[in-house]
């Protein structure tokens, strides 16, 4: 069944691939089941539109996916709006701003549309003191933590304020990566494009930033609570703009230096194994234990973990969400022992860090 979803998938994004025509009637509702818990209906459906009539599900199947896609295109509409929006309410403060992900993956997708979006992320200038004294009253009253604060929703969008893009459990590396980020920031700051149908302008990273910060993104969320295929895709799109070999080069350096190259070399598996990403854009060799091993967790836990019938003993508390982060990171630790190893001594780093930031 996962081979025939990700045929579907692979023709979705890419019109080269062959027709996945032999997937049958009754396999609709299952395919239909794994795009929803890898948050990929959109995609699918794109890819849907394309098949030959005697590979599709009936017309009452097709309508309802069909209603679904025009949800996610409207939502896309919505969240493009309000990103610019947002964007203008930190510059009329002071503040440069960059959207990460979201809206600005979506440019790079076949139909800006077909993404699901999620809420807006913004990274602000200026780090943790700066931005919170600037708009720190505006978010009074919202969870923060040591990358980001919850921010007021904008327009019915979930809005999270950003004042580092990302971080690792790893000290060292952690330190090293907010260093990379730092280094970089002025020219994401000033990487400005234009959203779809008139929505406006945002500044999103470059395609070189989203290589590291989106490797980063993957490897916190697969360590702290589950990723999905959405998020793989998402650094598909990424690596297909392309690198030059100097580039490549420094990419493998940073992702050394940042504790990030074993689980690059488990990503790149995926972007062969289910994306069919051709080598020249691979950074990375791949490597098919990790690979395997990656791929396994993304299909049993699907968007960001919450499909993970795994945790739902821990569910309900504190308590017994700190007990599975321990069970999961015993679980990582012959395969990825870096981060797992340092993933307590980074919640008692982040307890002090409250404590100082006064949270």
């Amino acid at each position: 069944m996962t081979s025939n979803f990700f045929k579907l998938l692979r023709f979705s994004i890419d019109p080269s691939q062959p027709v996945p025509d032999d997937i049958k009637a009754e396999e609709w509702p299952m395919l239909f089941r794994i795009a929803k818990e890898q948050n990929l209906q959109g995609v699918i459906f794109y890819g849907m539109k394309r098949l030959p009539e005697h590979c599709l599900p009936d017309r009452q199947f097709r309508m309802k996916w069909f209603a679904i896609s025009r949800q996610i295109a409207t939502l896309n509409t919505k969240v493009n709006v309000n990103a610019v929006k947002v964007s203008e309410i930190f510059r009329q403060k002071g503040l440069r701003t960059c959207i990460l992900k979201g809206q600005g993956n979506a440019l790079l997708y076949p139909d800006p549309l077909m993404r699901t979006p999620g809420d807006i992320d913004i990274w602000a200038e200026g780090g943790y003191k700066k931005v919170m004294k600037t708009v720190g009253k505006m978010a009074e009253g919202h969870k923060r933590c040591y990358h980001h604060t919850d921010f007021p929703p904008y327009g019915g969008t979930e809005v999270e304020l950003h004042y580092r893009p990302q971080f690792m459990n790893n000290l060292i590396s952690n330190g090293r990566l907010q260093e990379y980020f730092s280094k970089n920031a002025d020219t994401q700051f000033a990487n400005i494009v234009m959203l779809p149908d008139g929505a406006g302008k945002i500044a999103v990273p470059t395609t070189a930033f989203n290589r590291i910060y989106q490797m980063a993104h993957i490897s916190n969320h697969f360590f702290h609570e589950g990723i999905g295929l959405k998020q793989l895709l998402d650094y598909y799109f990424v690596l297909r703009q392309g690198f030059t070999a100097e580039e490549q080069k420094a990419d493998r350096l940073t992702l050394k230096r940042c504790g990030l190259y074993k689980m690059s070399t488990a990503v790149m598996y995926v972007m062969q194994k289910v994306f069919c990403l051709e080598d020249k854009y691979l950074i990375v060799e791949a490597d098919e234990r990790l690979g395997k091993f990656l791929l396994n967790e993304i299909m049993l836990a699907g968007n960001f973990g919450f499909y993970d019938k795994r945790l739902d003993k821990y569910r309900g508390s504190q308590v017994k969400k700190n007990v599975q982060r321990l069970v999961r990171d015993a679980r990582f630790m012959m395969l990825f022992p870096g981060e797992s190893l340092w993933e307590p001594v980074f919640r008692l780093y982040h307890f002090f860090w409250r404590k100082t930031a006064r949270y």
